[in-house]
């Protein structure tokens, strides 16, 4: 479905697919990250960080459903941490929280998705903020975190033990 500049109703209609450049192509074999792309599908390639198609994964309903779910979940915070209003900074506290509900259940999502290709989670830190520093350890289990896939995905950095993206 093609989106007209003019039509008013643009922002209600349904969101066009992926394009294929934008579609991670990348070898079965590369972890996956489970994170908020503010699309329909929170996976991503942790190598290319392009969109990763759920076909490609192969995963049941239930899953697909309880992914869906916490996509929604995690948003509704994210999309009150953009606003930059009032709730900035109460839900900046949930998505860092590594205990809270969208965490957990992200971790679990992402153990799930294990079983079928490695998974991280991706984690929330508000690096724009002005007292931003970058994680050194893990949120969880607090070890020390290892940088992966330099030059090629942003800054990434994993914990073993927890499988948390940072």
């Amino acid at each position: 479905m093609q989106i007209e500049v003019d039509d008013p109703y643009f922002k209600l209609r349904p969101l066009a697919p992926t394009a294929a450049e934008e579609m991670c192509s990348c070898p079965v074999d590369t972890p996956l990250v489970l994170q908020s792309r503010l699309s329909r599908n929170p996976l991503a390639c942790a190598r290319c960080n392009l969109e990763v198609s759920p076909e490609a994964v192969g995963f049941d309903c239930e899953l697909a459903e309880a992914i869906a779910w916490w996509r929604e979940f995690h948003d509704c915070f994210y999309f009150l941490w953009l606003d930059s209003g009032e709730f900035e900074m109460w839900a900046a506290g949930i998505l860092q929280d590594p205990s809270s509900r969208v965490n957990t259940e992200g971790r679990e999502l992402a153990r799930r998705l294990g079983a079928r290709r490695h998974c991280f989670l991706w984690w929330f830190q508000a690096e724009r903020a002005t007292d931003w520093i970058p994680a050194t350890n893990c949120p969880c289990c607090s070890k020390e975190l290892e940088e992966r896939f330099l030059r090629e995905r942003q800054r990434s950095i994993r914990s073993r033990r927890q499988g948390a993206l940072i």
